[in-house]
């Protein structure tokens, strides 16, 4: 008798076990479009936009594409006025290729993109004919693998300018500049800096605005970088610096790693605010976008606290 019972039981846990088995191996359809859907919409990818002060910013964007040949255009679509996507941008935010501009054709030889417009491209506003320029080649250039741009009008590469007549590389990158803003005093020992500032809606979505500084300066870049972050002036175009002292900011490039150094004090006071994060973050865009290194490492009082490979 008591065998028996022991018998049911031992067979009772043995299917209960059986059970638990096969739904784990075989889930319910739910479970599969519940997963599938999440890995979908969790993939990102990054526009450059004008927003509401007609600066271009760094936007993160949605987009369930993963093919790349559906992605560039997909991507063309949200930087093209009035196109089908266009509604679908994030409030004061919109693409600056003129509307109706079709994409011709493409090629990718390498890290180089090849883009053919149609004609309504050189439609363009005179103020915007340089952002253009610059929203296309950071655009496609934050795909992975690709570094350089070409751009075609009619199959016919664009050498210049539209307006200003401004001559321009066959092969673009990111040297071009974005938002760029001259300081010069002389024709001679002029540099590029591109610093990356913290910005805010009115609804409180956070984005990063690019600004390229033509500088008369012989400073190294990192320097330029620094200073420029700790000054007050930046408050005067709407954008938020984050870093009240150079001083307590130091650096150093051993070779392909760049090593920054934070004093304690304004790590704490950056971590309490909760934008140590965000100060990282527009770092590695900064280093990456003008210096050609493969790892950022930051200290704090000596100590590493973090490393990144660009």
């Amino acid at each position: 008798m008591l065998k028996n019972k022991l018998v049911k039981r031992f067979l009772l846990i043995i299917s209960a076990i059986f059970i638990i088995f096969m739904i784990w191996i075989f889930p319910t359809n739910d479970s599969n479009v519940t997963t599938l859907n999440n890995r979908i919409t969790t993939e990102k990818n990054i526009l450059y936009l004008l927003d509401r002060n007609n600066y271009l910013s760094r936007v993160d964007i949605i987009m369930q594409e993963k093919e790349l040949d559906k992605k560039i255009i997909k991507m063309l679509n949200y930087l093209t006025l009035d196109s089908n996507e266009s509604h679908y941008l994030k409030k004061d935010f919109k693409g600056i290729i003129p509307k109706n501009t079709k994409l011709l054709s493409y090629d990718i030889k390498e890290d180089l993109i090849v883009l053919n417009f149609s004609k309504e491209f050189l439609n363009i506003s005179e103020e915007d004919e340089s952002n253009i320029i610059s929203s296309i080649i950071y655009t496609f250039t934050s795909l992975d693998g690709i570094n350089k741009v070409s751009i075609y009008v009619d199959g016919n590469l664009l050498e210049k300018l539209p307006y200003s007549g401004i001559k321009i590389e066959p092969v673009l990158d990111r040297t071009f500049g974005i938002n760029t803003k001259y300081n010069i005093s002389n024709l001679k020992g002029n540099q590029k800096v591109t610093i990356y500032y913290l910005n805010k809606t009115e609804e409180d979505y956070y984005y990063y605005t690019p600004i390229t500084y033509v500088e008369s300066n012989d400073n190294e870049k990192m320097e330029i970088i620094i200073s420029e972050m700790a000054s007050k002036s930046t408050y005067q175009t709407g954008l938020i610096s984050y870093i009240k002292a150079a001083k307590n900011i130091d650096y150093k490039i051993n070779s392909d790693i760049l090593e920054l150094s934070i004093k304690k004090e304004l790590f704490n006071s950056l971590n309490n605010s909760n934008l140590i994060e965000s100060v990282i973050y527009s770092m590695n865009l900064m280093i990456k976008d003008n210096y050609d290194v493969k790892e950022v490492i930051y200290l704090v009082d000596d100590s590493i606290y973090r490393n990144y490979y660009l």
